[in-house]
């Protein structure tokens, strides 16, 4: 691990979010890879083992990988900003199917404001080396307190 004190942020959203394990960023069961606040990166791995994933030709649904592309944004801009972020746009691209089992989430955070932050995303087949799709979105950083925050 690149940066131990962006990990701990992270961590920290994580564990926050296992208080409830019904919502959608638990169910999705993402594991944190690597992460750098100087490089403005995280990586995620995501393991599509539920059936609750697919679409009807067996691969990822496009709306779980969009939702993937928004739960790694948003952790990463949550943890970097100190706060809480809401989406504001997100837009993706579907460039093959995601038929695999094992994905990396690579999110870049091309700007860090005071009020918004934006980043891309690519989802990568790490059994294949294949990129299946890529991202762009935004986030406002909004009011409160962030868990594990110290502000």
């Amino acid at each position: 691990m690149k940066d131990l004190e962006l990990q701990k942020a992270i961590d920290a959203r994580f564990e926050y979010n296992a208080r409830f394990p019904e919502r959608m960023n638990q169910q999705l069961g993402l594991k944190l890879l690597d992460c750098s606040r100087e490089e403005l990166f995280v990586d995620f791995a995501f393991d599509n083992d539920r059936e609750v994933w697919l679409n009807p030709y067996g691969g990822v649904h496009g709306g779980v990988i969009c939702t993937l592309f928004d739960t790694c944004m948003g952790y990463g801009a949550a943890a970097l900003s100190n706060g809480f972020v809401s989406t504001t746009d997100l837009s993706v691209s579907y460039l093959k199917p995601m038929m695999g089992t094992h994905y990396r989430f690579h999110i870049e955070y091309t700007q860090l404001g005071s009020r918004m932050i934006r980043c891309i995303g690519k989802a990568i087949d790490t059994d294949q080396d294949l990129l299946c799709a890529t991202a762009q979105g935004s986030f406002v950083i909004t009011q409160g307190k962030a868990p594990g925050s110290r502000v």
